[in-house]
């Protein structure tokens, strides 16, 4: 482990010193001015020792804290190196995540986002997927000696696995005691363990309970005092052992809605953490509030974020993964570069995998971009984008490629999955029965003249376009809280009636957060049972295909990637008494199911409302406000929407979906 210099570490003591002189007890120590800093005098020969304390205050906003640096109310944590950072993932990217404290811990302490970490809510019993600060630590340092004390049950539960694997020789559950947690951290540090993490959420309690007012303000200034008492306690231990090098890092773990509640949405509010060290500069950090303050924009990804903690931690600690095996998507904020938000986007046709960054400092050199740990490219310092096109495969399959892109020390990484299938065409037989196709090129035109027309409930509304769409352009359906607000594509009276099979195909993308909407129906989808079909998002995210008349049947559970474009079809066949699902996802592959529909009364298949199927919308055209699990305003996205007037084969649902072609390229 390095030396450090004597300017680095008079630093880093006058944070740590201002901090245990800030109100960290209650008795007249506390109150004692500090002395002057002196350089720690070290033994001949006797080797510095790098050591972490990561406090974690969930609840503290970055408003709130930004509030007490301003009034010297939040003196021990307003006394370190503060920047705005931020949290949830890239929004309408699979990185995307709920800004809950689970999700956002795991982001912390894995240094990946949800589509690598796998924690998506605050259920109990999850763990991480990907590896954590503890077991990075224990494989670099076998004989470093790790500690976590949470106030969260479900975040004690989160890191349990460390525990039993011996990647975390101490493990509390708090209970939801943050006097507990103080204690057990503080223990830590006197016993002389290496790695110490403490999480406090008594301020996220008391928001959710009372909003920001008196008792909240109460409760953000004891936890600034606790932080206090644990960096004195790192001073004190310094002054008994000079070679010990600490660094602390303080952060939020998630932002909180309007009332102080987390309720997970990817707002700017609930996006915006904050991140504290003793360190001199974090890269990237910025003091320009102004720029920031408002609705979240793209810009914001230049800053620090949630994935950065663990890489931080790491890189003082020297265990750091080597260049070429990087697999986090953060980055050290102790470097002088960063390249922050990767993204992979796997093209539909599965041959190209196209990366993407955001880049922090001025590299000195080419960039380097590693696929599964070999060097596939060097792209100029100035560079934020690769297309990858050399990877083959021999078995069909879903396969993962992990990316990781570096310059200098700085290094960020990210996978990507492709679909590996034989050549599949476009079939020419899709031209057969197709009644209506709407490619959403930038219009709601039908290209097979079929008489559908895509119209706004309220009348008002205008279509909206997404460039970043499967073919070229998306349909971007925005559902507004307004009670009617959405799309509907209206048919030719009798339709549903005067065929004796139909099926309906679309490229669908969503980032899966809301729970029990109705993507596609002509229903009353207040309930299932209500004459008609529905296809819908659940929780999970996943799929559920409905269609009732009389009595009904289901096809439920069907998984799906977040905002990814997968590939949806309903087929219901009245001669033979079926209804057939599929989806084609880019992540999981190709799933048809299929059940029967004989005590269905297929007449009623066309609903009650009228011969129009709702979009982001059931066929009222209210449920999405009034009655869905998750109401008020959701953005769906649509591609290449068409109806037949017979039943697809597997074959052919299979041709849409894996061909990487749009049904128009069947039209001169």
């Amino acid at each position: 482990m390095q030396a450090l210099s004597w300017r680095r570490w008079c630093a880093m003591l006058l944070a740590t010193s201002a901090l245990a002189g800030c109100g960290g007890s209650d008795d007249d120590e506390a109150d004692t001015p500090a002395p002057p800093p002196q350089p720690p005098v070290t033994q001949p020969g006797q080797a510095s020792v790098d050591k972490v304390l990561f406090i974690g205050v969930d609840g503290l906003t970055y408003d709130a804290l930004r509030r007490g640096m301003a009034d010297k109310s939040l003196a021990n944590i307003g006394q370190l190196n503060v920047t705005r950072a931020w949290t949830g993932g890239v929004t309408g990217n699979v990185t995307q995540q709920p800004t809950l404290e689970a999700p956002g811990w795991a982001t912390l302490l894995t240094g990946q986002w949800a589509d690598t970490h796998g924690v998506r809510s605050n259920a109990q019993g999850q763990a991480a997927k990907s590896p954590t600060l503890f077991q990075r630590v224990k494989t670099a340092h076998p004989e470093a000696r790790t500690a976590g004390a949470f106030n969260s049950p479900v975040l004690a539960s989160l890191v349990g696995n460390d525990r039993d694997a011996g990647y975390l020789q101490t493990l509390t559950d708090c209970a939801g005691v943050d006097d507990c947690v103080a204690t057990q951290a503080r223990d830590r540090i006197t016993e002389g363990y290496d790695v110490v993490v403490a999480q406090f959420g008594a301020p996220e309690r008391a928001a959710a309970e009372s909003g920001f007012g008196a008792n909240y303000q109460a409760v953000i200034h004891q936890t600034d005092a606790a932080v206090g008492v644990l960096a004195k306690q790192i001073a004190d231990r310094r002054a008994d052992h000079p070679n010990e090098n600490w660094l602390l890092v303080v952060a939020s773990s998630h932002g909180l809605g309007k009332t102080g509640v987390g309720d997970g949405l990817p707002l700017s509010a609930n996006k915006t953490i904050w991140l504290a060290s003793n360190q001199p500069a974090q890269l990237g950090g910025s003091a320009d509030d102004a720029s920031f303050d408002g609705v979240w924009d793209a810009n914001w990804y230049a800053l620090p974020s949630a994935a950065d903690v663990t890489p931080t931690l790491l890189s003082h600690l020297q265990a750091l993964p080597a260049t070429g095996q990087y697999d986090m998507a953060g980055t050290s904020l102790a470097e002088p570069l960063a390249l922050r938000r990767l993204s992979a986007r796997t093209s539909m046709d599965n041959k190209t995998v196209t990366l993407n960054w955001v880049r922090v400092g001025e590299p000195d050199g080419d960039i380097v971009v590693s696929r599964d740990g070999a060097e596939v490219a060097r792209v100029p310092g100035t560079a934020a984008e690769y297309t990858d096109t050399g990877f083959t495969f021999d078995a069909e399959g879903v396969h993962a490629l992990n990316y990781s892109v570096s310059a200098g020390h700085a290094t960020s990484a990210t996978r990507a999955t492709v679909v590996y299938a034989k050549p599949v065409p476009l079939l020419a037989s899709l031209r057969t029965g197709l009644t209506m196709l709407f490619p959403f090129e930038g219009n709601t035109n039908d290209l097979a003249a079929g008489g559908g027309v895509i119209t706004p409930y309220d009348g008002a509304q205008v279509p909206a376009y997404a460039n970043a769409g499967v073919f070229g352009k998306m349909f971007k359906n925005d559902r507004s809280a307004d009670p009617m607000g959405a799309f509907k594509l209206d048919y030719p009276a009798g339709l549903l009636d005067s065929v004796q099979a139909f099926t309906i195909g679309f490229w669908f993308q969503s980032d899966g957060t809301a729970n029990d909407r109705s993507i596609l129906g002509n229903k009353d989808y207040n309930s299932g049972a209500n004459p008609g079909i529905t296809i819908a998002q659940w929780a999970g995210p996943e799929l559920r295909f409905n269609l009732a008349g009389g009595t009904r049947v289901d096809i439920n559970g069907v998984k799906f990637t977040p905002n990814k474009p997968v590939y949806v079809a309903m087929t219901v066949n009245k001669t033979a008494k079926t209804m057939a699902a599929y989806v084609y996802d880019p992540e999981l592959g190709f799933i048809s199911r299929s059940v029967p529909t004989a005590a269905v009364d297929l007449t009623k298949v066309a609903g009650l409302f009228g011969p129009h199927l709702g979009l982001n919308e059931d066929g009222k055209g209210t449920y999405g406000v009034c009655c869905a699990g998750t109401k008020g305003p959701y953005t769906m996205y649509f591609d290449d929407l068409a109806f037949w007037s017979r039943a697809l084969t597997e074959a052919e649902v299979k041709s849409l979906a894996m061909s990487g072609k749009s049904v128009s390229d069947l039209f001169p």
